[in-house]
Formats: C-alpha cells, structure tokens, sequence
C-alpha cells in the first residue's frame, strides 16, 4: 500500500486522489490545454446543433410549407430594400410612414423568430427616477423568467407574448412580469397582463403611453419629437442569408406623470425584429444633464473568457452644437465593488472617450430554449465622463450629471 500520509487529497470524478505539493509544469500546462479545448468544442457544438436543427427542420418541411418559409424571409429582404431607398431619398415623410409602419404591426415571423417593443424614460433632473417597459413575442415556445409561454400566432391582430414594467422612484418598483396579450390596431399597440395595461399610440412625430394596473392610472406620458429633428429617429436592417434584424429607434422627450407626480426627461422607444438567435452584446445609454446623450452597442461571441466582436460602434451627440461625434475601437472593462454595485470603465479611440458608471439598481431577466440567455438591465450614474473632440474637451463639468442604463448579457438562446 503506498504511503500518501503527507500528501494532498484532491476530489475528481467524486474519487480521492493524491496530488502533489509541486505538480509538473509541462502536466499542468497539457491539463489546462486540454481544459480549453474541450470547453472550446462544447461551445463551437453548441452553435453547430443550432445550425442542424435549423437546416434540419427546413428540410423536413412539406414542400409547401418550406416554400412558405423561404417567401417570409424574401419578404423582409425585399421591405428591407424599400425602407433603405426612403431613407436615401430623404423622403421625410415616407420614412416616417416607415416607422409607424413598424411600430403598429406584427410581423409574420419565421422559424427562431422574436418581435419586441422596448421604451425607457430617464428623468432630466437629479431624482434617478427611470422607467421601463418591454413586451413582444416569439416564433416557438420559450422559457421567460421561469413561465413558459407558448408559440404565438396573430389571429385578428392579436397575439400571446410576455410584459416586463418596473421603475426607480427612490426605490425599485416592479410593476409586472408576466405573460400577457398584444394587440396592434391602427396607431395602437396595447400590451395586457394579468395586473397591468399598457396602451401605446399617435403617429410620428407625437405619441403617448398610458398604463394602469388594477384599474388604476399610473402611468401618462406624453412622447414628442426634440427640438433637433436631425437626432430624433432611425431606420436599420441587416440581413445575410437567412438571419438578420430589422429596428425602428425614436430618441424623443417626453413629459407627464408616473406614480401621481410629474415626470420628464428623454425617451428612448424601439422595435425590434430578430431572425436568429440571442448572442451577447454590451449596450449602454447614457443621458447627461445638458441633453447630451453617449450610446455604445458591441455584441460579441464569447468563448472561454475570450470575446470576439462582430460589430463595435460609440456615439456621442454634443446637445449644445446640436453634432453627432461617432468613435471606433469602443472597449468596456466590467468591475465589482465592495457594495455590491457595479462599475464600468468606457474607453474608445486610444482615450479620445473615458467614462466611468456606477450601478445603483438593476433587474434581471432569463430566456430558455435549448439554451439559456441571462439579461440585466443596470441603472447606473455616470462618475467620470472625458471626450475629446475637434477643438475642445468636454467633461462632467460641462454636461452635468448622467443617468442611464448598462446592459449586461450572456449565453445564448434561439
């Protein structure tokens, strides 16, 4: 019997087994090796699964359904052409058109589709009061925040899909969070859950918001155009082969009550229509005190620790020369605190761009479909803001405080 008195036990495969005090370098550096691989293969089987079942399930489709199938993203495609050439041809009007157009409708979603509305309301004072509210749908069943909500179809411009409301006030408050019904009709789009209702309508450039729950107002808000009609909405689309998305953004004012007291700021209300699967991103709006606002989008795939970005863009638009600044090369670093919150460190362009955030309030949402994506919306203030731009430099002391939002993201789910 060997002797392993003075020797360390380890666990493996839920059995004791000695490990040496100085193990060998060149083993060590072989098992971590073949760690990485082996993590590196289960998430590249992860994503060709993913492709299988979707080649697969075409495949497999009666030839009129498949037909069907290849029409709706031909479709998209085609719309999506029609929409670019209103927004190259200025046509204000149309493209307007455009984006109502997008926000008073359902699409008729293909194989791993999502449909989403998404609005969020940052107070222009020093309150750190903020509002939100996201609902929309998915082509198949999925699993929200544990309620699993099935395939949803429009009949007679309704449809089954998932509300989500909460807000900082001083304190969070969670308004709702759980499946409810869409229904779009004409200039309206009205989302119900079992507490909540949630009316949103007009026609651009003016809409408004109304919620209650119970029965009871709690929500008004008025949603208008800002002064600088050259920052005020888009139009974007990108498809390649069979996956893409399609969003309408409005980067409005708004102004009226929530919880029986006056509430005005910026607006931020989007549609989105993904074709594909949820990937990681970091995302960031930020709204300073003067109306400046600093936005950064970067989704990425990550690996082992190791990301790699598919796009990377920064935007700061200067509120009082009314310009819009973009910046390449944008880099986040995440970082914990002895309290809990969180900070984020924004850099873009070798320090052209320096930003610090601090979370003081957050919610957390999971989907589940074969796979699991965990998405958190960080409500944060700005500690330390520097840009560099042509002929000067800009930092807190000319904006004034921030307040906005860090989202944190990760997984991945069809």
């Amino acid at each position: 019997m060997t002797d392993v008195s003075n020797d360390k036990l380890a666990i493996v495969n839920d059995k004791p087994v000695t490990v040496d005090d100085k193990p060998s370098t060149a083993n060590e550096k072989k098992n971590k090796n073949r760690t990485l691989e082996e993590r590196i293969i289960i998430e590249k089987n992860k994503l060709l699964r993913f492709i299988r079942e979707r080649n697969d399930y075409i495949r497999n489709l009666p030839e009129t359904e498949k037909k069907a199938f290849i029409a709706s993203i031909q479709n998209l495609k085609e719309s999506k052409d029609k929409i670019e050439k209103l927004l190259l041809k200025k046509e204000v009007k149309e493209a307007k058109k455009g984006i109502d157009g997008l926000l008073f409708s359902f699409e008729d979603l293909p194989l791993f589709g999502k449909e989403y509305w998404f609005m969020k309301f940052t107070s222009d004072d020093d309150s750190r009061r903020q509002f939100f509210l996201t609902f929309g749908r998915s082509a198949g069943d999925i699993e929200v925040n544990g309620r699993y909500v099935e395939n949803s179809r429009v009949i007679n411009d309704r449809t089954d899909g998932y509300c989500v409301a909460w807000a900082y006030d001083g304190m969070k408050i969670n308004l709702t969070d759980d499946p409810g019904a869409i229904e779009v009709e004409n200039d309206r789009v009205t989302c119900s859950s079992k507490e909540m209702t949630a009316d949103f309508h007009g026609t651009f450039p003016k809409y408004m918001l109304d919620i209650s729950k119970n029965g009871e107002k709690i929500c008004c808000l008025e949603i208008k155009e800002p002064a600088d009609v050259n920052y005020n909405s888009e139009l974007s689309e990108f498809f390649r082969g069979l996956f893409g998305y399609r969003f309408a953004n409005l980067y409005f004012d708004f102004r009226g009550m929530l919880f029986e007291k006056e509430f005005s700021g910026k607006c931020y209300a989007q549609k989105v229509i993904v074709i594909g699967p949820f990937i990681p991103w970091k995302w960031s709006r930020i709204i300073f005190k003067n109306g400046s606002v600093l936005t950064y989008y970067i989704p990425n795939i990550e690996i082992i620790g190791v990301e790699y970005n598919i796009h990377n863009s920064m935007e700061y638009y200067d509120a009082e020369n009314r310009k819009l600044h973009r910046f390449r090369k944008a880099k986040v670093y995440e970082y914990p605190s002895e309290k809990g919150s969180k900070r984020w460190i924004l850099t873009a362009e070798e320090g052209k761009v320096f930003m610090v955030t601090r979370s003081y309030c957050k919610e957390a949402f999971s989907f589940t479909k074969n796979f699991n994506f965990r998405y958190i919306e960080n409500l944060v203030d700005v500690v330390d803001f520097q840009v560099e731009l042509e002929d000067r430099i800009i930092t807190l002391e000319e904006t004034g405080s921030g307040l906005g939002m860090v989202e944190d993201t990760s997984g991945f789910v069809i």
